[in-house]
């Protein structure tokens, strides 16, 4: 289960340095990857539901943040990546990520509040989005908002595993 979550993180990581790296261009590499991380995934019918219902959420996230102004891609209002980057996210919820499912949700919420902004950081430090105000505004603000996204993803996620398992 160890090894299974390591190569589960490993793989998210390749597309994550992909898109950040190569951007558009690595949509087709990043889906093969992907599709090997489902392939490998243990509870694929949890995470077929889950990529499902979380993405249009992710998505639509995404595009609320962006219109407010928390941050601008290079294309608007969304770059087509950022869809394979999302599968790729939840497609680690169960496996790599499943630590999050076990805590309370106010512990996820603090987790994501602590973490998830820096990935939108590392992103603008490599130019491949723009933030739209200071980091030190950014963090805290963005980094609410998204964990409260995600916590609620952990709870739908959580429903999708009670319904698989009936």
């Amino acid at each position: 289960m160890i090894l299974h979550s390591l190569i589960n993180f490993a793989l998210f990581q390749v597309v994550w340095f992909m898109f950040l790296l190569l951007e558009q261009p690595a949509i087709v590499y990043s889906a093969v990857v992907i599709a090997l991380m489902f392939y490998l995934s243990a509870q694929k019918k949890q995470d077929a539901l889950l990529v499902f219902k979380g993405l249009p959420l992710g998505m639509l996230w995404e595009l609320i943040t962006s219109d407010l102004g928390f941050f601008e891609f290079k294309v608007d209002p969304l770059p087509f990546w950022l869809v394979f980057l999302w599968v790729a996210l939840l497609l680690c919820i169960n496996t790599s990520m499943s630590f999050l499912t076990n805590l309370k949700p106010w512990q996820a919420f603090a987790v994501c509040l602590l973490f998830a902004p820096g990935s939108y950081w590392a992103g603008s430090r490599f130019e491949v989005l723009e933030l739209g105000m200071p980091l030190w505004q950014f963090w805290p603000l963005y980094g609410s908002l998204w964990a409260a996204t995600f916590t609620f993803i952990l709870f739908l996620n959580g429903k999708i595993g009670e319904f698989v398992k009936q």
